[in-house]
């Protein structure tokens, strides 16, 4: 008789392959410029088209997760990206001032795209500390590297971002982009 055996479980926290780090482009603040936004809208092709919908586009990738706990993504359009907010898991990636972050797609106050928000810099007395993600749709404050709020208990979901050392598919090596859900810290 075979003991019983649980079968194996999936990784409770694993690591979800975003891209080459170089198809992430750099943002950078706007000279003069409190803050600078992710995205940007452009008009139809065709103007004369009145079923046409302006298209929106951003710097930023957005990963939609197969569910809850998935190794696996897909990466969206901004507009596919808003449509299907709310139905997956959806991670925003993108790199400000040379660093690439990566946090929830969605706000936690309202489940707003923040593909749509704008970046800052946190500062104190002209030090940067460190960066910051504005909603644009009632002007709330995330701090992107720890995900807390300017108003509010409401905190922001924070990935961890990992570079490492992969291939492009010429045998040349390229850094590639992996993101997992920031740990929680445990006490005690």
């Amino acid at each position: 008789m075979q003991p019983y055996r649980a079968p194996p479980q999936a990784t409770p926290n694993p690591w979800i392959y975003v891209g080459h780090a170089s198809a992430i482009e750099d943002i950078t603040p706007t000279e003069g410029k409190h803050n600078t936004k992710l995205s940007s809208t452009k008009p139809p092709a065709d103007p004369e088209d009145i079923f046409a919908s302006p298209t929106i586009t951003t710097p930023c990738k957005i990963l939609q997760l197969a569910g809850p706990g998935s190794s696996s993504a897909e990466e969206l359009t901004p507009d596919v990206a808003q449509t299907t907010l709310g139905i997956q898991p959806q991670i925003l990636v993108f790199r400000y001032r040379d660093k690439i972050h990566a946090i929830d797609h969605s706000c936690p106050h309202q489940n707003y795209p923040l593909s749509r928000a704008s970046l800052y810099d946190i500062e104190d007395f002209g030090i940067v500390l460190s960066a910051g993600i504005e909603c644009p749709k009632h002007g709330w404050s995330f701090d992107v590297n720890t995900g807390q709020s300017d108003r509010g208990n409401y905190k922001l979901g924070v990935w961890d971002v990992e570079i490492r050392s992969g291939e492009n598919g010429f045998g040349e090596t390229e850094e590639e982009v992996w993101v997992r859900r920031k740990e929680k810290k445990r006490i005690g």
